[in-house]
């Protein structure tokens, strides 16, 4: 049953892959309950004709969009900023001439921690990779992440838990603020709302103590 899970995500991914709005993500699948739902998600490439409140969006078919960003980008809703050549989600308006808001899905990847809820030291959290896989990183507690997607602008993360029942669960979030080093995403079921703060993860700089330490031991063996 796996197999053919992964075959037919794998042909729906080809099948819209050329579409103008976000390809499928391979080992991604929305809900049964959104399945039927259009994704309005654009997704492209950022143009060099990109200005702070024009973004040139070009698309896996080669074809140009150009929409306004200005009044996303006055409500703070230019999520990771943009450069040429990232790769981008914008979700825009009936019109298409407006961007509602922008993810920038290069920005977006990476590990993203924060500290334990058990211990509050260990920082703990999601690997987010390209793909559309996932993974915890440093897994505490019994959620496995499996993979995530964007789905008209909101994040989806399936997820799994170490009870021997291999059900999945999608949590949906609202992307609130990000940027280069920072994420927050809140929860938008109405039963669970909360919110999550997450930090880049960047390993800590080893530190020099200014010892050498002299690991040649012949001396200590030498007959006098």
């Amino acid at each position: 049953m796996k197999k053919l899970l992964l075959a037919l995500t794998a042909i729906s991914f080809l099948l819209v892959g050329c579409d103008m709005r976000a390809p499928l993500k391979v080992g991604y699948e929305a809900p049964p309950e959104q399945q039927e739902e259009k994704d309005t998600t654009l997704y492209g490439f950022c143009g060099a004709a990109s200005t702070p409140s024009r973004l040139q969006l070009i698309t896996a078919t080669d074809d140009t969009v150009f929409v306004n960003v200005e009044e996303a980008r006055k409500k703070g809703r230019v999520f990771g900023g943009y450069h040429r050549g990232d790769e981008i989600y914008v979700v825009p308006d009936a019109d298409h001439n407006n961007a509602l808001f922008t993810i920038n899905k290069s920005s977006l990847l990476g590990e993203w921690v924060m500290p334990s809820p058990y211990d509050g030291s260990t920082p703990s959290g999601i690997v987010l990779k390209d793909g559309g896989e996932a993974e915890s990183f440093r897994q505490q507690g019994d959620i496995i992440y499996k993979s995530w997607g964007i789905f008209n602008g909101h994040l989806q993360i399936v997820e799994t838990r170490e009870d021997g029942t291999d059900m999945y669960y999608t949590q949906t979030y609202e992307i609130t603020r990000m940027t280069q080093d920072s994420l927050y995403l809140k929860n938008i079921n109405p039963d669970e709302e909360e919110t999550f703060e997450y930090g880049r993860y960047k390993p800590e700089p080893e530190v020099d103590l200014g010892v050498e330490l002299d690991y040649n031991y012949e001396e200590d063996y030498m007959l006098f």
